[in-house]
């Protein structure tokens, strides 16, 4: 039954080829899963995460404590990584889910060892910051790791990660820069595991896999340049509720920002910015419907979005649900359009939303 609710349709098939293909791509490098924020917006009860430890994934990375503990309640066979560290009295928590820690300060590390005592079996993951300055252990704690080496001689499974500032562009020469400095720490720390690249930094060439490689957006159908093989994977659709006969002369939406130059047919769908659909498409963006690109017009409302249906107003109808973005007009396009990035386009998406997996 149809409802007078937007969909968004995840395509659980595409994101499933473009692991599988990443697998392939990356060879001899572990291919774990950037899960945080929901996956990125579309994975609403972990479908998303039960998919991809269905072909083996065994390691997802989220952002926080609070996403780690969800995914653990009902996958207990999986490795899940807190990007953002280990912060005050968390140690008991961290220990008792098996949910492993992103060290990122020399501080962090002496504390987790602390509460770990003789539990050397536990994986250490260590975020070192070759050019962000966003987290990860700045130059002064890495000093002052090589020169207490010993605290890590008991741990069997470590691994050191970092994250590249400027993948998306691969003749940015800050890429090389990173890998440097990345380099040298491994140097420095031999027989160890290694990660530096996300979904960019994966098409920068073999030498950035190194053991473990952690596309997100790669996933997830966004930055479709990086690759022919990858799939988009989300639409999203929004259904008619009003046509409107408008004479020429008069006003649409708030603060008059769009007057009709001859008499016009309007329609209205109930998705707006408080769904992610960003106020910059004010009289900018459009919708697509059978191939056809219907204007955004007036501003852009917290749950409404005014359309120019003049060219087809004799094909369409209250009930009939317009394209916001598909196959024809990818996360990438819309992200454009919309002066934004496609990351904020998917994990922007509106709670509201009808999911619908494919």
């Amino acid at each position: 039954m149809k409802y007078s609710t937007a969909e968004i349709q995840i395509n659980l098939k595409a994101i499933k080829n473009n692991y599988l293909f990443l697998k392939q791509y990356c060879k001899k490098s572990e291919v774990a899963a950037m899960v945080k924020a929901s996956s990125y917006g579309l994975g609403g009860k972990n479908k998303i995460v039960q998919m991809l430890r269905s072909l083996n994934c065994k390691n997802f990375f989220v952002a926080n404590l609070n996403e780690a503990i969800i995914i653990r309640k009902k996958f207990k066979d999986i490795n899940i990584y807190v990007l953002n560290g280990l912060n005050k009295n968390e140690e008991n928590i961290f220990f008792k889910k098996k949910i492993i820690p992103v060290l990122n300060t020399y501080n962090q590390l002496i504390t987790w060892i602390k509460f770990l005592k003789k539990k050397t079996n536990q994986k250490l993951v260590i975020h070192v910051d070759t050019g962000m300055n966003r987290l990860g252990f700045q130059n002064y704690d890495v000093q002052k790791l090589i020169k207490n080496k010993n605290i890590l001689s008991s741990f069997k499974d470590i691994l050191f990660m970092s994250h590249l500032a400027c993948s998306e562009d691969k003749k940015n020469k800050y890429n090389k820069i990173q890998k440097q400095k990345f380099d040298a720490l491994k140097k420095e720390f031999p027989d160890n595991k290694y990660s530096l690249a996300a979904s960019g930094g994966i098409f920068l060439g073999k030498e950035y896999h190194y053991d473990m490689v952690r596309p997100g957006i790669a996933l997830y159908g966004g930055k479709l340049q990086f690759h022919k093989k990858l799939k988009h994977v989300v639409s999203l659709k929004a259904p008619i509720i009003q046509i409107s006969n408008v004479p020429k002369n008069s006003y649409f939406g708030y603060s008059n920002l769009f007057k009709a130059k001859k008499d016009m047919t309007s329609a209205t769908i109930c998705i707006g910015y408080a769904d992610g659909i960003g106020i910059r498409l004010t009289n900018k963006g459009y919708v697509m419907f059978g191939g056809v690109k219907l204007p955004m017009i007036g501003r852009i409302s917290m749950d409404l979005i005014i359309l120019d249906i003049t060219k087809i107003r004799k094909k369409i109808k209250v009930g009939d649900f317009v394209e916001v973005f598909n196959n024809n007009l990818t996360i990438d396009q819309f992200a454009k359009i919309s002066d934004t990035i496609p990351y904020r386009v998917i994990t922007s998406t509106s709670q509201r939303f009808k999911k619908i997996y494919i």
